[in-house]
């Protein structure tokens, strides 16, 4: 039962402090999951996230469902999935009355003045993935690689996915 009521706390804190969506708050899940609690490790946590992006559903609520199945059964997914959308419930009620005593254009501006702190947790994101998952010049190239697909050759995200996994593990296979 403790795990159940660390998985609460862990979750209700992500959901809580986790402002700008699931990629902003990369980052921030990484730092209790992996840092703090231990319950990942750091490739673990790249596997989270990149089964979170392929599942239906926002990427903190995938996470945080298979990060409490993996600690707690299906009780502990239903204890991180739950709590992670705690606070955010509470935050919107209150935030309604907010809106409605002090105005809409308030709360915009309160709102925009965030974007910057959005941007710049989607980039720290981004960093803790890229320096622990990008580990070799193969791993280099390959990310240079898709880059380009993406950007000049225009390919989806699931081709240059495929093309990627199927290319990484011909070269691990053949040369690991």
């Amino acid at each position: 039962m403790v795990i159940l009521e660390e998985l609460a706390k862990v979750f209700f804190k992500i959901g809580l402090l986790g402002f700008g969506g699931g990629y902003a708050i990369i980052a921030l899940i990484r730092q209790l999951v992996v840092e703090e609690t231990k319950w990942l490790t750091n490739l673990q946590f790249i596997d989270v996230v990149a089964i979170s992006q392929i599942t239906p559903g926002p990427l903190a609520l995938n996470a945080a469902t298979f990060i409490g199945y993996k600690m707690g059964g299906i009780l502990g997914s239903l204890v991180a999935t739950f709590s992670s959308v705690l606070a955010p419930f509470i935050l919107v009620y209150v935030a309604t009355y907010f809106v409605h005593n002090i105005g809409k254009e308030k709360v915009d501006l309160y709102l925009s003045l965030l974007s910057p702190l959005t941007f710049a947790l989607i980039m720290s994101g981004t960093y803790s993935i890229l320096k622990d998952s990008i580990s070799d010049a193969f791993s280099i190239l390959l990310f240079f690689i898709s880059l380009f697909l993406g950007y000049k050759a225009k390919w989806s995200l699931t081709r240059i996915l495929l093309f990627s996994g199927i290319i990484g593990e011909i070269f691990y296979l053949l040369f690991k």
